[in-house]
């Protein structure tokens, strides 16, 4: 009996989430014959970087898509659209996150703003754009397991000190800023170069963040978390 292909495509604003998705696909369809092809966008062309595939007939294949900056999120959903519709995708995901400076002088409510960009959408397969509140880094402040790897020094009671919150307890999407709380979290715990969106740095912490914690415990405090999960989970028959 032969394998049915689901092609998925992923916009993503930057670098830090397609390494993290990238990781975390890999974890949640562990089961799966699974094919992962990360592009980025530049102002001239669109690269294709490192890809990641398992042996064999294919059930699941991942086109993730770094666009640069979040508010190309939405467009180059639109713009690719049709492109993809016929070439067989299935599903359409957008992932950034809220933390816009500027749009925060303007005074534009955040929840107004994540209605907005899953409004006017292309209509015939299904497509929609998820938020990490804040950042994507309230997730990996959430996952409370990784620290000792970041650092021996490194105790819940300094991350909950620094982050102001138990992580353990509470939700990380209250922390306005995630990416300076977590430099902020490592250095307090003798990493001395704490943490930037570097691509050696991101690709550091996500290789020790806990997926298994991520998938059963930080989603339940993370409601942003848990809304990507469901729609991931959703492709999993």
């Amino acid at each position: 009996m032969s394998i049915q292909l689901k092609k998925i495509a992923v916009f993503v604003e930057g670098q830090t989430e397609l390494i993290f998705l990238s990781e975390l696909l890999k974890h949640l369809f562990t089961e799966k014959q699974l094919n992962i092809e990360p592009y980025r966008i530049t102002s001239y062309q669109r690269i294709k970087i490192e890809s990641f595939t398992i042996d064999g007939p294919k059930e699941y294949s991942f086109m993730i898509i770094d666009c640069g900056t979040d508010d190309k999120v939405k467009s180059q959903i639109i713009e690719d659209f049709s492109g993809l519709k016929k070439a067989g995708y299935s599903h359409i995901i957008g992932l950034q996150d809220l933390f816009n400076p500027q749009r925060r002088k303007k005074g534009i409510n955040d929840d107004r703003y994540m209605t907005s960009v899953n409004t006017g959408l292309p209509e015939g397969i299904p497509v929609r754009v998820f938020f990490a509140i804040q950042e994507i880094e309230a997730w990996f402040i959430a996952e409370e397991n990784h620290y000792m790897k970041i650092s021996s020094g490194l105790t819940l009671d300094i991350v909950n000190r620094v982050a102001g919150i138990n992580v353990q307890v509470e939700s990380t999407q209250s922390i306005k800023h995630p990416s300076a709380i977590l430099d902020k979290i490592y250095q307090a715990g003798g990493r001395k170069h704490g943490y930037s969106k570097s691509e050696y740095s991101v690709k550091d912490i996500v290789n020790k963040l806990d997926y298994l914690n991520l998938y059963m415990n930080v989603r339940y405090r993370n409601n942003s978390l848990n809304e990507l999960l469901n729609c991931l989970d959703g492709l999993i028959p």
